[in-house]
């Protein structure tokens, strides 16, 4: 059975603890509150947010290999491509027509149209080091090959700007770019100072003495 009766002797109001502690609390707004807890205690605090620390960014290094008798090793340094040494050998046999072409009595000077004419022109610069050799034995062989005379090569010689001197700055240069094998220079280059030693010095001391026995015998007469 419901009604009235019915709460008043299942709940007793006023009189059972349960409700003097409810009206206790309607009394009390304050209690009420404290016993309730805030709708921000449901959120986590917030943590201060991060400040990096300030650290300096280094400048990257390239590091590169390095072979040593202890094993290879890296270095910060950055390399630089040495370039290759000149052939030993090709120096030497240039040096050598250098100095005879030094020593050499006057020459009359180079025209253009002289074979020996073409090494007074700038050496090319594009060639591929493996086809300079190519390049400049044909050169050689129009004027100090094996098919010419000495005779033929030495009435080719001349000097001034366009004559031996030209010559052998063309050719040291040449070599040192295109690495050239001084063996392959060896036999033309040789040829070339023989002649000079003896045919070119032996024929203008000849004609020295000539002029000399000449005029000591005109004195006398």
């Amino acid at each position: 059975m419901g009604g009235i009766q019915n709460l008043l002797k299942q709940h007793n109001p006023g009189v059972s603890k349960a409700c003097q502690l409810n009206l206790k609390k309607k009394n009390n707004p304050s209690a009420h509150q404290q016993s309730q807890p805030g709708i921000l205690s449901f959120f986590t605090k917030q943590p201060n947010a991060l400040v990096p620390p300030a650290i300096p960014v280094q400048t990257p290094v390239i590091a590169y290999a390095m072979e040593s008798a202890s094993g290879t090793h890296t270095t910060g340094i950055t390399p630089r491509t040495a370039p290759p040494a000149p052939n030993t050998h090709a120096v030497n046999i240039l040096a050598t027509l250098e100095k005879a072409v030094v020593n050499l009595p006057v020459l009359p000077d180079a025209s253009e149209s002289d074979e020996i004419a073409v090494f007074s022109e700038n050496i090319p610069t594009d060639l591929a080091q493996e086809d300079a050799w190519e390049y400049i034995d044909p050169i050689l062989n129009r004027f100090l090959g094996f098919n010419r005379t000495e005779e033929n090569i030495y009435n080719e010689l001349r000097g001034g700007a366009r004559g031996l001197s030209a010559m052998v700055r063309y050719l040291k240069e040449f070599a040192d770019r295109y690495q050239i094998d001084g063996a392959l220079l060896e036999g033309k280059i040789n040829r070339l100072v023989n002649i000079i030693q003896t045919r070119c010095v032996a024929i203008t001391r000849s004609k020295i003495l000539t002029f000399d026995l000449y005029w000591t015998c005109a004195a006398r007469a």
